[in-house]
């Protein structure tokens, strides 16, 4: 009776998740961990070495929202603010980048910024196309293109709003200041204990170059194999339900956030069940698969998951045109 109770309330949760995303998009802004006032605080850390830094990215500027993400870097011998960002940005599949090499002799300029809401795939509305890093690069300035789904983040700019560049050699969250950045990112080298800042402003002006980031938080890890928590917001719920629904009827190659639990390149029942074992963990590794705990799902449970998967997939392959898909750090 109690396990018959809790399907039922997992399927009805998933259901209305599912139908809400539908309706208004999945989330309004970035999935975060905690706020980030120190190094210790980030979670997402790319690279190996002594020498540590963290960039913060702010999509927008003057709300308390969690619209600021942060990432930390290790490495040794020499690295450049580009370093950094294409490295956070190659690690992180939710993570995207528009750059290329218009700053001239001060380095190379960054255009665009992106991030995911879970769901593995990006697109831009100009047709962008990027690499499987995540990272494209454009031989000019680049303008006003906007994510298609409305529920990723996505800024963009040179002429009209711009990515101010910042750093500081000191904590900004702990007496130290931001300073503009003189040179690009290829160019600005980079310092164990350094900050990193990337903010987004709409106008090109001197309250622009005077925009840091602020109120971060740290950018969750993302999924791995063997896990059943697809979007990576360190808990297995709903929204998971819904990756998995997405992906459901890939047959080899799936990425873990498109709901591959098992790590077999497939998304199918197999993955479901990790799904509902795992519903409602906190932690990265589900439980293993066990009749016992929950019971198997029914032919017209996964009939009508198999339906509304298949709708899922044939509206996004409808209004995303071209999508980026990124490998997770496995």
């Amino acid at each position: 009776m109690l396990r018959s109770g809790r399907r039922q309330f997992i399927v009805a949760l998933a259901w209305w998740s599912l139908c809400s995303a539908m309706l208004i998009g999945v989330g309004t802004q970035p999935a975060a961990a905690g706020p980030v006032a120190s190094f210790d605080d980030v979670e997402f850390w790319v690279g190996t070495g002594s020498n540590r830094a963290v960039v913060a990215i702010e999509w927008l500027t003057g709300t308390t929202e969690r619209t600021t993400l942060a990432w930390g870097f290790r490495w040794d011998g020499a690295a450049t603010g580009q370093t950094l960002l294409n490295a956070v940005v190659t690690a992180d599949p939710r993570l995207f980048a528009k750059s290329g090499g218009f700053g001239g002799g001060l380095g190379s300029s960054l255009y665009g910024l992106g991030y995911d809401d879970g769901d593995g795939a990006f697109a831009l509305d100009d047709g962008t196309t990027f690499n499987e890093a995540g990272i494209a690069q454009v031989s000019g300035p680049a303008d006003l293109a906007k994510a298609v789904d409305p529920a990723d983040y996505y800024n963009e700019g040179w002429f009209r709003g711009f990515w101010n560049y910042g750093y500081s050699h000191n904590n900004p969250f702990a007496g130290g200041s931001w300073t503009a950045s003189q040179v690009g990112m290829s160019s600005r080298a980079l310092q164990d204990g350094d900050w990193e800042s990337w903010a987004y402003h709409p106008a090109v002006n001197q309250a622009g170059f005077q925009q840091f980031a602020d109120n971060p938080f740290a950018a969750p890890a993302p999924p791995i194999v063997g896990s059943a928590d697809f979007n990576g917001d360190g808990v297995v719920d709903s929204a998971d339900f819904l990756a998995w629904q997405r992906g459901y009827g890939i047959a080899a190659g799936a990425e873990p956030n498109q709901g591959d639990a098992n790590g077999d390149g497939a998304v199918d029942a197999a993955d479901l069940q990790w799904w509902r074992d795992a519903f409602g963990q906190t932690t990265a590794a589900p439980a293993m698969s066990s009749a016992a705990a929950v019971p198997e799902p029914t032919a017209l449970g996964l009939a009508l998951a198999a339906l509304v998967a298949t709708a899922v997939c044939q509206r996004i392959n409808r209004t995303h045109g071209t999508l980026a898909w990124k490998h997770p750090t496995r």
